[in-house]
């Protein structure tokens, strides 16, 4: 038996996934973590001599006024890509944590993955490693909520050919009183 499990760093992500460990545990399913990342959210790096790292704005500095000594350059100190490989590794330090805490003892992959659609990316996750179903949370938003702030979860149970648990809210967990 395969599982993906996606989260996305909330309470409500982590409360799927102990709602779904003591199935994994007793299945011995060959588990993985998914998170995705937008990539817009990743920017390149600025920095200078003694100026911290700042997010890249996309300004540059005028030329020094004549007879004013020049101030050293700020530099590009970490490309997108850099930034994105810095994130995916952050990511799955996260992800191995987690599942180090649910699944003990058990080998879970983990992957952090980009993409401007969360929906899609986890589908295609899921059929690339031939998974047996989907695990995910939801906030449990309805009407106007979920009208303007979308569903990834709704997303996934409409696109995807692989059964989907979703846990909600409002979810008992095992062994909780």
């Amino acid at each position: 038996m395969r599982v993906l499990v996606t989260t996305d760093g909330s309470p409500l992500s982590e409360r799927a996934l102990a709602a779904i460990a003591p199935w994994v545990r007793r299945w011995n399913a060959e588990t993985w973590l998914l998170t995705v990342v937008d990539p817009r959210a990743t920017h390149e790096v600025l920095a200078g001599p003694a100026r911290p790292a700042a997010p890249a704005t996309g300004l540059s500095a005028p030329p020094p006024p004549r007879g004013v000594p020049a101030t050293p350059a700020i530099s590009l100190a970490a490309d997108r890509g850099q930034v994105i490989e810095t994130a995916r590794a952050a990511v799955e330090d996260q992800l191995r944590e987690l599942a180090a805490h649910h699944f003990p003892g058990m080998e879970v992959g983990v992957r952090a993955a980009f993409s401007t659609d969360a929906a899609e990316a986890i589908d295609n996750f899921a059929q690339d490693r031939g998974v047996d179903f989907v695990v995910l949370s939801t906030r449990g938003r309805s009407g106007l909520g979920h009208a303007l702030f979308g569903s990834v979860s709704g997303a996934v149970v409409r696109c995807s050919t692989i059964p989907v648990i979703v846990v909600g809210p409002e979810c008992e967990l095992p062994g909780a009183e």
